[in-house]
């Protein structure tokens, strides 16, 4: 559901917690991204998850809610699936929107911010939570191995580069992700269309293969997976940590990624 004349403002899940506090950054946020200039507030079903096991936040949620539009985004590997059927020619372009609430009717109506609970209802906001709840451990655990699976046994012994880390990641990504764990030749530049999978790679590389003595957690996979849906935004609001890593992807990537960022600290300016 492409919004037509808006502009996705995504913030990562400590950005939108800081705006929903009392006394938070709301006030910063709309100094830079006014609602007369049709700007979107979206984040990934991650921060959802997260702010929905805070009935505080989720409080506080509904009071913005009430005055500020907001969009639920997708994040990898539904929006690499996206990136694919684009590819393929089945789709026009990529729409990293899963869900808008206020375009929800429930029973014809539509939705008030009071209703937002209908919000976690959705089968795909369901589907979503679930992965979360059950399978990040095992998406860290298998991220965080990589080298011991038989793609990488070439580095196992020498430091690699960034750029053969990331070329290796995004051919056991789609052998193991699309291709179901059998192996078919990509096209280098379809490849190079999937932004999804290079801000993937590079991230994996920068949290977790740049430093091989950094201690990691599942919260850097999270942190990654929220990222994949930046290329698809305006701007990209993080923590500096993130925003450090994604100012990398930017200049030194050839999947012509250019959103703007900014960190907590550039919204208080």
């Amino acid at each position: 559901m492409k919004i037509p004349g808006f502009k996705y403002i995504y913030a990562d899940t400590n950005v939108v917690s800081n705006i929903l506090k009392e006394n938070g950054i709301l006030k910063d946020f709309l100094r830079h991204f006014p609602l007369k200039d049709y700007n979107l507030l979206c984040f990934s079903t991650y921060t959802l998850y997260e702010i929905s096991k805070s009935e505080t936040l989720m409080a506080d949620f509904r009071k913005v809610f009430a005055v500020y539009p907001c969009a639920i985004m997708f994040s990898y590997f539904p929006l690499g699936v996206r990136e694919i059927d684009v590819i393929s020619g089945k789709e026009p372009y990529v729409d990293p929107v899963l869900l808008t609430p206020q375009a929800i009717s429930v029973d014809g109506k539509k939705m008030h911010p009071d209703s937002l609970n209908k919000i976690l209802q959705d089968p795909s906001i369901l589907a979503a939570f679930d992965f979360i709840e059950h399978k990040s451990e095992e998406l860290f655990h298998e991220y965080s191995n990589l080298l011991d699976k038989e793609e990488f046994a070439q580095f196992r012994d020498a430091k690699m580069s960034r750029n053969q880390f990331v070329n290796t990641f995004k051919r056991y990504e789609l052998k193991y992700r699309f291709f179901g764990g059998q192996w078919k030749e990509p096209n280098k530049n379809n490849v190079l269309k999937m932004k999804t999978l290079e801000v993937l790679g590079q991230g994996l590389y920068y949290k977790f293969y740049s430093d091989l003595k950094r201690k990691t957690s599942i919260s850097d996979v999270l942190d990654i997976l929220i990222m994949t849906t930046a290329p698809y935004c305006d701007a990209f609001i993080s923590e500096s940590n993130s925003i450090d890593i994604y100012r990398k992807i930017i200049n030194m990537n050839q999947c012509a990624i250019s959103t703007n960022y900014m960190t907590i600290s550039d919204l208080l300016k």
